[in-house]
Formats: structure tokens, C-alpha cells, sequence
């Protein structure tokens, strides 16, 4: 006999039935809180009724991060059989007709579910898959915030010193050296009052120079120093802010490497890493983040399922004879991986102009150009274009295997 444990996931709390498969409810849907005493209370209430471990199975939905604790639980007991599926199989699967939205019924509704075999088993994708994932998205959190803190920062330098963005130009700014200079030394008032030799040494230390290899720097500072008038006094708080954007600046930086780093090498520990790695203009870090979002990529069935997966297919607009075609890209799949393609594809497009003329994602940009279409519409079309490489290369290693 066959069980299956329903959990509808809320926040803190969830609802659980025990169902076995001719439909008798053995343990009436009741709510229990996210905690290890309620946890301990419901496995005990299983154990009551002498299950063959091989006969129950956890299934749940994927309901944002709330159902991690109810997954990580059951799964550390290690004889529960833990299935976690995408909420829009059961939003698909009702009941009945009627607009009925209630906890309970939505444990009946996932035991029905479950009993009928329509639902892959979303659970075969590896712990290492979800780890990666976790270190992209995390990624792609700090990035966000590191533009409004550059933003910030620069904002504050122009009131400070606003001839440091001439003598640090352009992305030099956000340099090791720029930032350790700029968080000791914020204000020219401070630079004046100090010798030209010991602000040669303090760059050299930081890159293990000779002091004579930044004196020209020194002294370039020392200058613009002299003729600057800044927003603020040297002892105004804009000062002391910018002392502590620019700490955190350099922990951010600092984290963001690391995370880079972390990323690329447990991506490499996958079998598809070397193969993405080897499409002209995919760096290892890009490779990283496609792993990352796609995983496993021959878990998809044709290549139709993986842009659908993407949000790269096409949205489809018929309404009798009168509107017949199709629009733009439908966008309800994964954005993250949108946004990695489009920026591994302009990169692809930039690296082959220059060395490979005859690259088969630049022709396929160039035609599309050609055609009349606009950049981010050809570009678009590139993206589909990678992913078929991506997902061709994939499917042959899976086939050698």
C-alpha cells in the first residue's frame, strides 16, 4: 500500500494529511508551525501506523523559500522519500471546477495529484545543482546592490575631491589601490598637509612596489590637491561617509570575487562544464552561471522545452482569421538566465569581430541586421541560436555516456 504525506507550505507553517493510495484519509489535515518540536510531533504521528519506509513519500510544492525547513527536515530523516514539485502542475490539477481555495483542500488536491503519475519527480535534480544556483543568485544580489553602492560612492567623491575621478579615470576608481588611497587620504585638505614620499610609499605598499614607481602618481595628486575646492570641510560628515562607502566598497568586491572563484570551481566538478566552456566566447565564470541556472540541461526533452524554460519562446496570438502570428519573446521563464545569455551573446558578438570573422553566432547577428531588425531583437535571436548549441552539445555527452 502505497501513502503519500500532502504538505500545503505556508510561511512558519504548514498543513499536512496522510493519504494512502485508495483515497482513506488516515491523518486528517491539521496545521503544525515550522519548528523541530511540531516537526518530531508529525513524524511520530507517521510512525503510529507501521509504513514501509519504501511506501511513503513527502510531496510538497516549491513554494518560495518557506518549504526548505519542511524539506530539510524529512529529508535528514533519510528514509522519507521527499518530493518537491513546481506549483503550477497542481494549480492545473483541480478537484473539481469550483473556486475552492482552502489549506485542506489543497493537501487533498496534492495527494490526488500525486496518486495520479502525471508530476516528474522534481527532486532528481542533485543537491549540487541547487547549491550552484544558491551561489548565482547570491551573485546577482550582490551585483544589484553594487551598483546603487558605486553610485554612491561616486557621488560622494565629486563632493569630497572631485578631481580623484581625472587622476583615477573611468573603472580605475574602483581599483584596489584607488580605494585604499581614497579611504586614507578623502579630502585634499588632508593630502596637503602630507609629504609627496609618503604618499608614494603608502601606494607601493599596497602592490609591493618601489615608492619611486608612484611618485609621478604622487605628485599628480599633490597638485590637484593644491587647486581643489571641494563641496565640504575636511572634518564635515560627507568625509566620514565616504570613508565608510568605500570600506564597504572593498568588502564587496572582495566578496564578489570570492563568490566568483567558489562558483567556477564547483562548476567545473560537473561532466557539461568543459563543453559549454569550449563555445567561442564563453569564459569560465559565464560557463559558471549558465550550469547554474540551466543545470542539467538533457534533463530537457527537445529543445523547444529548454527556450520555453528560458522564457525565449515565442508568444503566440490567434484569435480566428482576423489576428494569426506570432509576438515577442513570452518572458515567464527563468530571467536570470535571459539576462546571462544576452550579455554572453553581446560578448560573443564583440570577441568575434575582432578575431573569428566567420563565427556562426556573428553571421546569424549580421543576417538578422541585415533583415532590418533591431540590435536587442537580433541579439535576442542569437540567444536562441547559443541555446540550441548549448543544448546539442550537452545531449551528445549524455548519448557517449
Amino acid at each position: 500500500m502505497k501513502y503519500v504525506l500532502a504538505i500545503d507550505v505556508a510561511k512558519n507553517k504548514s498543513m499536512a494529511s496522510l493519504i494512502d493510495e485508495c483515497g482513506v484519509v488516515c491523518i486528517e489535515p491539521y496545521e503544525f508551525n515550522h519548528t523541530l518540536s511540531d516537526f518530531k510531533n508529525l513524524n511520530e504521528r507517521i510512525g503510529e501506523f507501521a509504513i514501509f519506509e519504501a511506501d511513503l513519500t513527502v510531496f510538497m510544492e516549491s513554494t518560495s523559500t518557506y518549504h526548505y525547513p519542511v524539506k530539510r527536515f524529512f529529508m535528514e530523516q533519510t528514509f522519507y522519500d521527499v518530493r518537491v514539485i513546481n506549483p503550477l502542475h497542481s494549480a492545473m490539477h483541480k478537484r473539481n471546477l469550483r473556486k475552492t481555495k482552502t489549506d485542506k483542500q489543497d493537501c487533498f488536491n496534492l495527494a490526488d495529484l500525486f496518486f495520479s503519475g502525471k508530476v516528474k519527480n522534481y527532486n532528481d535534480h542533485e543537491q549540487y545543482y541547487l547549491n550552484l544556483n544558491v551561489l548565482a543568485r547570491q551573485y546577482d544580489f550582490l551585483m544589484q546592490g553594487m551598483v546603487r553602492l558605486k553610485n554612491r560612492f561616486r557621488m560622494l567623491v565629486n563632493l569630497c575631491f572631485p578631481e580623484y575621478e581625472v587622476i583615477f579615470k573611468g573603472p580605475l576608481i574602483f581599483s584596489e589601490t584607488a580605494l585604499s588611497f581614497i579611504e586614507k587620504y578623502p579630502h585634499p585638505d588632508i593630502i596637503s598637509s602630507t609629504r609627496i614620499d609618503a604618499l608614494a610609499n603608502f601606494m607601493a605598499n599596497l602592490n609591493g612596489r618601489h615608492e619611486n614607481y608612484y611618485l609621478k602618481k604622487a605628485n599628480l595628486i599633490k597638485d590637484n590637491a593644491k587647486v581643489s575646492f571641494p563641496s565640504v570641510a575636511k572634518d564635515d560628515d560627507v568625509v566620514t561617509n565616504l570613508i565608510s562607502t568605500t570600506r564597504i566598497l572593498k568588502y564587496q568586491i572582495n566578496e564578489i570575487e570570492d563568490l566568483k572563484g567558489r562558483l567556477i570551481n564547483q562548476a567545473k566538478e560537473s561532466y557539461l562544464f568543459i563543453k559549454i566552456n569550449s563555445i567561442f566566447g564563453l569564459g569560465e565564470f559565464t560557463t559558471a552561471l549558465i550550469i547554474a541556472e540551466l543545470k542539467d540541461v538533457t534533463r530537457f526533452k527537445n529543445i523547444k522545452e529548454l527556450t520555453a524554460y528560458c522564457g525565449l519562446d515565442p508568444s503566440i496570438r490567434q484569435s480566428g482569421s482576423s489576428v494569426n502570428g506570432k509576438g515577442h519573446i513570452s518572458k515567464t521563464g527563468n530571467s536570470y538566465i535571459r539576462r546571462i545569455l544576452f550579455n554572453a551573446i553581446c560578448n560573443i558578438i564583440m570577441l568575434a569581430t575582432r578575431s573569428d570573422k566567420d563565427n556562426d553566432i556573428l553571421l546569424y547577428y549580421r543576417k538578422k541586421r541585415s533583415e532590418g531588425k533591431h540590435h536587442y531583437v537580433a541579439v535576442i535571436s542569437c540567444t536562441t541560436k547559443l541555446l540550441r548549441k548549448i543544448f546539442a552539445i550537452c545531449k551528445e555527452i549524455n548519448q557517449n555516456m
